[in-house]
């Protein structure tokens, strides 16, 4: 299926400064960078407010940047072509905005970092965006579950998946989006559309 939508140029400045913090963690390594500015409880009441960004573009190892990359580019490119590359931004930020904040006031002890915040921030806002325009919500809502059952795993930082997936609900309500965009997502997959085999009227750690 090959992909022809317009230049997802948010979602490749989003890659290409994950990158650059994954260059900046292998230069001065990982503890030291997650430590530096990875997000901990209270960091805002510490001054701390640099970390509540910058967390979000770095990672515990390539496994954990691999996985929040490939999900980024499957939410991602098709979310920024149908709701606009400003509208997209905002949800994103509110993402990382809603993440840093959770764990603000319930991260416990840990150090949180990674883009799982704000991705989870484009999964429920797919999930509202297709449930506004009438398309089929189970891609996104399967994706939502699993990652929910994933989030409670060791090691994961529920506070930043939830933080965010509850930052991208309301960010995209309060745009409340209705392209009526079915007849775009034909345009950008035009010999299968991932919700017509499911409606025959029309139907895709932090």
């Amino acid at each position: 299926m090959r992909y022809r939508g317009k230049l997802p140029i948010v979602t490749i400045v989003i890659l290409a400064l994950n990158v650059v913090g994954l260059i900046y963690e292998y230069s001065v390594g990982e503890r030291v960078a997650v430590y530096t500015y990875g997000m901990y409880q209270g960091a805002l009441q510490d001054g701390e407010y640099l970390r509540a960004i910058v967390s979000a573009f770095l990672h515990f190892g390539l496994y954990h940047f691999g996985s929040n990359m490939i999900c980024l580019v499957l939410y991602g490119l098709s979310l920024e072509n149908r709701i606009g590359w400003w509208k997209y931004a905002l949800v994103y930020a509110a993402g990382i905005v809603g993440s840093a904040l959770l764990v603000n006031f319930a991260g416990g002890n840990g150090i949180h970092a990674g883009a799982s915040g704000a991705i989870w921030a484009l999964m429920t806002a797919t999930l509202v965006y297709n449930l506004r325009n009438k398309l089929n919500p189970f891609y996104a809502l399967r994706g939502i579950l699993l990652n929910l059952v994933y989030s409670f795993s060791a090691g994961v930082s529920w506070q930043g998946h939830i933080g965010g997936g509850i930052a991208g609900l309301l960010a995209s309500f309060a745009l409340c989006w209705n392209n009526n965009n079915r007849s775009k997502v034909r345009a950008l997959y035009p010999q299968e559309d991932p919700w017509q085999r499911n409606d025959p009227d029309d139907s895709s750690g932090y």
